[in-house]
This record gives structure tokens, sequence and C-alpha cells, in this order.
């Protein structure tokens, strides 16, 4: 699923069915956005539970939180913890 950022600057993105609804309720039939793109390596991840940012070396993702459940049912990585999003340069149009 492609993921897209309103502006370059923007905390968080969301799908093109997000869009086409607030371009709907704004009543304009384009708008620019950014395509979303995975950062590798970054030190941070992203808690698709409580859609915070944190820090991988914290640990704060782990034991110590109350919906941590592991991808494998035993331990290691949650299945909430992903890798975060970057706007990509180039804007793309969404027309209705």
């Amino acid at each position: 699923m492609k993921y897209y950022f309103e502006y370059l600057d923007s905390e968080n993105c969301f799908t093109k069915e997000h869009f086409i609804e607030l371009m709907e309720g704004r009543c304009i039939s384009e708008l620019k956005v950014y395509l979303a793109k995975i950062m590798y390596g970054s030190g941070y991840f992203y808690c698709q539970k409580y859609g915070e940012t944190g820090e991988s070396s914290e640990g704060t993702c782990g034991k110590w939180c109350e919906s941590y459940k592991p991808r494998n049912g035993k331990n290691g990585r949650c299945k909430y913890h992903s890798n975060p999003y970057e706007a990509s340069d180039k804007p793309i149009t969404i027309k209705l």
C-alpha cells in the first residue's frame, strides 16, 4: 500500500483514499502530495499501535509496553514496530 504526505514537512502520511476524502471535504479537484518512502537505518521506529515515533536505542518498544506482541509469538520485534517514512522530493497530483 502506498502512503503520501500532504506537505514536505508533514509528520504523518496517509493513503490515497484519505486524501480523496479530504479533497471532497475541501471541495477541491486537485491536490499535490508527496509519495512516502521507507527510511532504513535511521535509528528510529514507528509504532503502528500508538502512532508514535521513537528512537530504536531507547528500548521503549519491548517488554515495558503493555501492547507488546512479538511477531513470532515468543520474543523479538513487536508486530507494531515498523520503519518510519519520509517524503520524496517530487510532488504528485491527485485528481478527483
